[in-house]
């Protein structure tokens, strides 16, 4: 069976459907693992943290290394969440600048993190995150579109 990619709501995936801002920041919520990608000279990195997002900003800790090295060079960064469910797969992606901060570590937020023993002082660092797009890309192909 073939498809006209270019017909509306059809991918290979099956329907996308765009998630409003509140829906994307309910599931990045739902969630304590992402990815950040960063640039630095031209060149792109990417790398896994454990976060904690509270509906305005995204709060992930790293110890000094090239992340805080890569930040200090371009804080404008991307953060992506992913995660499939039985019916479906959806995709955040957050973008903005990112900075170290000395956040207030209430019970909730140190939830988000890891119990791990680090072997450097953590840092945390917040992304202010200026745009946020969510897509829901659902587990089924449309059938018998003429």
């Amino acid at each position: 069976m073939s498809h006209d990619v270019s017909e509306d709501g059809w991918s290979p995936q099956g329907p996308v459907v765009e998630l409003s801002d509140q829906a994307s920041w309910d599931l990045i919520a739902s969630k304590n693992f992402g990815h950040l990608a960063l640039s630095n000279n031209g060149r792109p990195d990417i790398f896994p943290v454990n976060y904690y997002a509270d509906g305005r900003t995204i709060l992930f800790r790293t110890a000094s290394g090239s992340k805080l090295y890569e930040l200090s060079e371009n804080r404008h960064v991307a953060f992506e969440v992913d995660a499939e469910t039985p019916q479906s797969v959806w995709s955040i992606v957050a973008k903005g600048p990112a900075a170290v901060v000395e956040p207030v570590l209430s019970e909730k937020v140190l939830s988000a993190f890891p119990e791990w023993v680090p072997t450097q002082p953590f840092l945390y660092v917040s992304i202010d995150v200026r745009s946020i797009r969510g897509r829901l890309f659902e587990h089924h192909l449309p059938i018998g579109h003429h």
